[in-house]
Parts: structure tokens; C-alpha cells; sequence
């Protein structure tokens, strides 16, 4: 879930761009702001069933008792049963009304397929034959360090606990969800919705996240492929051969998040390299409530590309790309502003590594 980001702002200050370049984009980023959204909640959990994978500790924990708060009832997925078991109490207690809500727990290794397969299934047959609303993907955690050394295995492990917990995740609800149903068994159904929860790092890569960022920007890049293909089974609804039509429509959203207190980010500081770092200073940690509750309130708006605070809005603005937007007037002048932003920031970034080897040499382990 993990950290980053170079030091955009603080180096800008003395950089080719200057100050007003950073008071035109809080100017401008200000304003749209100011635009809104619709009044609409477009994510209503109350008497809804949530699956959160790796919800036992950091931002998943706190979606899940946010949630709880919200009148959800709630299912956590972890490998660790005594973290579960631990996390489950805290969610309960967050729950708004505990004597209707209902919780659950299961122990999971999401690397593996099948083991997906078999929480869905479980969760299903635990809510009345029917399957979740809502799976939010929190599952994986961050091995920084320098490409050459880092081993191949854990560079294969950073894959598969980061982008295939989530792939796997993906594949086994949708499989439920998007089955056509019998025309005499039509009945509305709410809407679903498939959260995964990504990282800065997919937009702008930082020195010493090799082992990461390219199963972030996976993450990423399945997304913006699912938000695409997910629209054939919610235009099914609308055909006129509703024998073949999906119960629900279905939204994907994704989340990026920056540094996040949590045991995980404590453990990554311990083995990061100190570039690293010194790249990411403008990164300022957020709690896991604050990014879960930044979260919730995007999707209640029917954000699709998530971000935390302002440097993550400037980095996705950067790299939208052919990526949906969740407003075309927001996103596209706040991708005109962080390009030019960009032009200083990317250069300054190769610099930074290139004097940081002028003056220390390679890394020891390298030598």
C-alpha cells in the first residue's frame, strides 16, 4: 500500500518553476474543488455485506470499521487468524447498530486462486446464497530496495502478494456477479462495486520501489482494462434479451494512497534505502482513517482514481493517460498544470540519483 513520493514540493522552491507555479496549482486545484460533486450517496452500505482483504491491520482494518460505522455488515480476510480475531472486536465495536449487523472472519492465503474462490463461496453461502455487494481489495505489503538487489524471489512475491491477491480477488467475485440470470428470477439488485486499493507509486516510480511499483501499476492497468470490460455486462441490462442480462450494474473504483502509519510502513522504513527516502520527503504519512474515510467519501461520490491529498491528486493528474476521468474539467487543467510540473520534477529526481552516486558510489550490497 505503501509510501512514496519524491520531494515535488520542497524542491520546488528553488527550482526552475518557482512559487508560482505551487500557488497556481493550490489555485487552480482550489477552485474545481469548489465545483462539487452531486449530492447523491453512489455507495450506500447499510444492511450491505463488504468483503475487505487484508483487513486485519492498517487501511483495511479501518475501511472495515468505517464501514461498520456506516450500518455494514462485515467480512475480513487476512492470513494471521489471531490478527482477525483481534480486529474483529475494534470492528464490532465500530458497528451502528451490533444486534443487526453481522461479522465474519476468514483465514486466507490470496496468492493462491482457488483460495479466493473458496472465501467467495464461504461469504456467499454465509449471506443467504447470495453474494457480497461490495469487495474491497487491501491485501499486500511493500519490500523496498534496489532491482539488482533485491532476490528474483522476493521480486516474484512482490507480485504475487501485491498484484495477484487483488487479481485473484477480482476474478473469483466476478465470476459471481456477472452470471446472466433466469428472466423469471429478475428482480433489482443494488449495485455492486470493486475497490482496489493501489499506490502513487503506479503514477510516478521512485528509486528503490523496484520490487513494487510495477505490480502497483499492474494494479492499475487491470483496473482501467476491468472499468472498460465491466461496461459489456452492465449494457446487458439493457438489451432486450434480458435472458441474458447481469443481475446489478458494477463499478470499479481504485484507491491510491501515499505513506500509511501502519506496521507495515514501519517495517519498510526499516530496510529502505536511504535515496529513497530522500526522494520521498514531501510524502507526509496519513493515518489509515484518514486515507479510509478520504476513500469512502470519493467513492459516495462515484470517484473512479482515488487519490489522498493534493501531491497524489498532482502525480494522477500527471499520468491520467487514456484513464477514465471523474471530472473532465478538474482532471484535464490539473493535467495541463502538474505536466509543466512534471518537467522540472522528473529531471530533478535523475539528478538526485546521480549525485547521491557521485558522492556515496553503489550501493554497498551492490559492490
Amino acid at each position: 500500500m505503501s509510501p512514496l513520493l519524491p520531494s515535488i514540493f520542497s524542491n520546488l522552491s528553488s527550482g526552475a518553476l518557482g512559487i508560482s507555479s505551487i500557488v497556481g496549482i493550490l489555485f487552480f486545484y482550489t477552485l474545481v474543488k469548489m465545483l462539487g460533486f452531486g449530492s447523491s450517496n453512489q455507495f450506500p452500505v447499510e444492511g450491505k455485506t463488504v468483503v475487505i482483504t487484508g483487513g486485519s491491520e492498517g487501511m483495511g482494518k479501518a475501511v472495515a470499521c468505517q464501514l461498520a460505522e456506516k450500518g455494514a455488515n462485515i467480512v475480513i480476510v487476512a492470513r494471521t487468524l489471531q490478527k482477525l480475531q483481534d480486529s474483529m472486536e475494534a470492528i464490532r465495536a465500530s458497528a451502528t447498530n451490533v444486534n443487526k449487523q453481522r461479522f465474519h472472519y476468514i483465514s486466507a492465503d490470496l496468492t493462491q486462486p482457488e483460495e479466493c474462490e473458496r472465501i467467495i463461496n464461504e461469504v456467499t453461502e454465509w449471506n443467504n446464497d447470495t453474494p457480497p455487494d461490495i469487495v474491497w481489495c487491501c491485501a499486500g505489503y511493500c519490500t523496498p530496495g534496489y532491482f539488482i538487489d533485491t532476490p528474483v524471489k522476493t521480486l516474484k512475491d512482490q507480485m504475487d502478494t501485491v498484484y495477484w491477491t487483488a487479481a485473484n480477488t477480482a476474478h473469483a467475485i466476478l465470476k459471481k456477479w456477472l452470471v446472466p440470470i433466469n428472466p423469471s428470477d429478475q428482480r433489482p439488485l443494488p449495485r455492486r462495486h470493486l475497490i482496489f486499493t493501489c499506490s502513487t507509486l503506479a503514477f510516478v516510480p521512485i528509486a528503490g520501489y523496484a520490487p513494487y511499483s510495477p505490480a502497483k501499476a499492474a494494479m492499475r492497468s487491470l483496473s482501467d482494462t476491468l472499468s472498460q470490460e465491466i461496461e459489456i455486462y452492465n449494457g446487458s441490462r439493457a438489451s432486450k434479451d434480458r435472458a441474458s442480462a447481469t443481475p446489478a450494474d458494477v463499478r470499479i473504483h481504485t484507491v491510491f494512497p501515499m505513506g500509511i502509519l501502519s506496521p507495515g510502513f514501519e517495517n519498510e522504513q526499516q530496510i529502505k534505502p536511504a535515496l529513497t527516502k530522500q526522494l520521498e520527503a514531501a510524502d507526509k504519512p496519513q493515518t489509515p482513517n484518514e486515507v479510509a474515510r478520504i476513500a469512502i467519501e470519493a467513492i459516495e461520490r462515484g470517484e473512479y482514481l482515488i487519490t489522498t491529498m493534493l501531491i497524489g491528486d498532482v502525480m494522477k493528474a500527471s499520468a491520467l493517460g487514456p484513464s477514465p476521468r471523474n471530472s473532465w474539467f478538474k482532471d484535464t487543467l490539473l493535467g495541463w498544470l502538474s505536466n509543466l510540473l512534471f518537467l522540472y520534477v522528473v529531471p530533478d529526481l535523475r539528478k538526485q540519483a546521480f549525485l547521491w552516486g557521485k558522492k556515496n558510489g553503489v550501493p554497498a550490497s551492490s559492490s
